[in-house]
């Protein structure tokens, strides 16, 4: 049996980000109601926005209470320790990937066809 999140080291635990179809609809549905194609031309343009709520929808199992802004804390805090979160991108498109929504590029790049993984 395979995977269906990725672990990352974030706020000084292991985490696991998990999409499953009712974060990924619950997730666009908070971004203003957006399709896939559009949140991952999102988060590869860095829109801090889609960051926050994709990092957020991926955590929210382990963590039913957790707010936007306790995020951010963490996203920053990453970002002091590790001087970008870089890492943080790349957890979020591989889980994203295991999710089964987004197929995997030959190259195993991931994504949809046309989009192209988030970069920091």
């Amino acid at each position: 049996m395979s995977l269906d999140y990725v672990e990352i080291d974030f706020g000084g635990q292991t985490r696991r980000l998990r999409y499953r179809i009712r974060d990924l609809r619950d997730l666009c549905q908070a971004m203003g109601s957006i399709t896939m194609l559009e949140l991952l031309g999102r988060l590869a343009g860095l829109d801090p926005n889609a960051v926050i709520t994709c990092v957020r929808y991926g955590l929210l199992h382990e963590d039913k209470r957790l707010s936007i802004t306790q995020v951010e804390d963490l996203l920053q805090a990453h970002k002091d320790k590790h001087g970008d979160i870089s890492r943080v991108l790349a957890a979020v498109n591989e889980a994203l990937e295991l999710s089964g929504i987004i197929r995997r590029r030959e190259d195993g790049a991931g994504g949809e066809a046309g989009a192209d993984p988030p970069r920091s």
